[in-house]
C-alpha cells in the first residue's frame, strides 16, 4: 500500500512539474520585434518622436507610425521585414524614408539608422508594449458607391500647389474602400477610414493625416466642391472624377 503511494505521488509530481514548465516562460526563448516601439529622430531641424507598431499576423509582418507633432496617427508601412534580429521597413514620401535596424537579444530595443535620400540618422526604438490590433476602417454610410473611380484636387497652401488624388474602390459586396495619395509629397495609399453621404454631401475621414473632406457632389457625381481640414485649418479642394473613370 506504501509503494503504490508513493508511486502515485511520484506519477503526480511529475504532472505537475510538466504543468509548470508550460505555464513558466521558457528561458533563453527568442526575442520579438512585435509590439509598440517609441523612439526619437533628432534631425537638424528639431526632434521627431514616433510611434512604431510592428505586428505579425500568419507570419506576413506589417505595421504602422504614429508621429504626434504633425498629427500623423497610423500610417501604414511598407515593405516589413523582420529576419532573425534585422528589421526593416519603409515610410511613405520623398527620398525613399525607411528604417534598418537590430533587434537586442533581450528584445528591449532596436537600434539602427534611418535613412532619407542621401542621409542617414541613428534611431534607437524602445518597447513600450504589446502590438496594438490594426485600425479597421468605417462602415460606409449613405450612398457612397457612386464615387467608385479616381478623383484629383489641387490644394493651395500658402502659395504652393499640392495634388491629391483619391481612390474609391468598390468591394465584392458592394462596399466602398478608399485611399489617398499626396502626390507632390510622394505620400500613396493613405488610408480613408470613413465613407459618408448625406443628400449631396460627402464626408471623407482621413484619421491618418488627423484630417477631414467635406464637399458637394454635383448630379452628374463628377466633381466634390468643398473644404480639406487638417489642424484647425480650412482649405478649399474641389474634387474632379478621371473622365476615364466616370461610372
Amino acid at each position: 500500500m506504501t509503494r503504490r503511494a508513493g508511486c502515485y505521488n511520484r506519477r503526480t509530481m511529475k504532472r505537475y512539474i510538466a504543468l509548470l514548465f508550460l505555464l513558466l516562460p521558457v528561458a533563453g526563448m527568442a526575442a520579438t520585434a512585435s509590439g509598440v516601439w517609441e523612439g526619437t529622430l533628432k534631425t537638424p531641424n528639431g526632434d521627431i518622436g514616433l510611434v512604431v507598431n510592428l505586428h505579425s499576423d500568419s507570419g506576413h509582418w506589417a505595421g504602422e507610425v504614429d508621429i504626434p507633432m504633425h498629427g500623423i496617427s497610423e500610417l501604414p508601412l511598407s515593405n516589413v521585414k523582420v529576419e532573425g534580429a534585422a528589421v526593416s521597413f519603409a515610410l511613405p514620401g520623398p527620398g525613399d524614408p525607411h528604417f534598418e535596424g537590430k533587434l537586442s537579444e533581450d528584445g528591449k530595443t532596436i537600434a539602427g539608422n534611418f535613412l532619407q535620400g542621401d542621409g542617414s540618422l541613428p534611431l534607437e526604438l524602445k518597447w513600450k508594449s504589446e502590438a496594438r490590433a490594426a485600425a479597421k476602417t468605417q462602415p460606409n454610410s449613405g450612398d457612397v458607391q457612386v464615387l467608385e473611380g479616381v478623383w484629383d484636387g489641387t490644394l493651395s497652401v500658402n502659395g504652393t500647389s499640392l495634388r491629391l488624388r483619391f481612390h474609391f474602390t468598390k468591394n465584392a459586396d458592394g462596399s466602398i474602400t478608399g485611399t489617398f495619395d499626396s502626390l507632390d509629397q510622394g505620400s500613396n495609399g493613405l488610408a480613408v477610414s470613413g465613407i459618408s453621404r448625406t443628400g449631396d454631401t460627402v464626408k471623407l475621414d482621413l484619421k491618418t493625416i488627423s484630417g477631414s473632406y467635406e464637399g458637394a457632389l454635383n448630379k452628374e457625381a463628377t466633381t466634390m466642391t468643398g473644404s480639406f481640414s487638417q489642424g484647425g485649418v480650412n482649405l478649399p479642394l474641389a474634387l474632379e472624377r478621371k473622365k476615364n473613370e466616370a461610372k
